[in-house]
């Protein structure tokens, strides 16, 4: 299986980002930002998806905020668009949003139960998982 380049220049970014919110809980906005640019210049085809991923992102950020009481923030907002812009079918959007419905509730439980109850919870790391499933069963065009 060959994964393009762009693929993995932006698991490693996603990597870095991760890093940064464990570590520091917060994210230069830049950087996602100028992920969005990048891959929206060399996949246009796909900015249906990346608008869908952006209004899935803002209800589960809407989900999140009044079930949970937690914050999914602007990078987190970010990384979705993101990820629907590399989606090139519903198909794979719908695997989306399985792979991250799954992971989150796990991911949820384990901060809660492993780390700690009352810390910000970093959301980034769990998107990078998720992104990284999603390359693994080619859900990424």
């Amino acid at each position: 299986m060959m994964i393009p380049a762009l693929i993995l220049i932006l698991l490693g970014v996603l990597l870095f980002v991760s890093y940064l919110d464990i570590k520091y809980k917060a994210v230069p906005s830049v950087i996602l930002t100028s992920m969005i640019f990048v891959v929206l210049l060399l996949r246009p085809e796909n900015v249906y998806f990346g608008l869908v991923a952006f209004v899935f992102a803002i209800l589960i950020r809407d989900l999140i905020n009044n079930v949970a009481g937690l914050d999914f923030g602007n990078a987190d907002i970010k990384i979705f668009i993101v990820m629907g812009l590399l989606i090139g079918n519903l198909q794979n959007f719908f695997l989306l949003i399985l792979i991250f419905l799954i992971f989150q509730f796990v991911y949820t439980l384990m901060w809660r139960w492993k780390v700690s109850k009352e810390d910000e919870m970093p959301f980034i790391p769990c998107l990078t998982a998720v992104y990284l499933a999603m390359v693994l069963v080619g859900g990424f065009a």
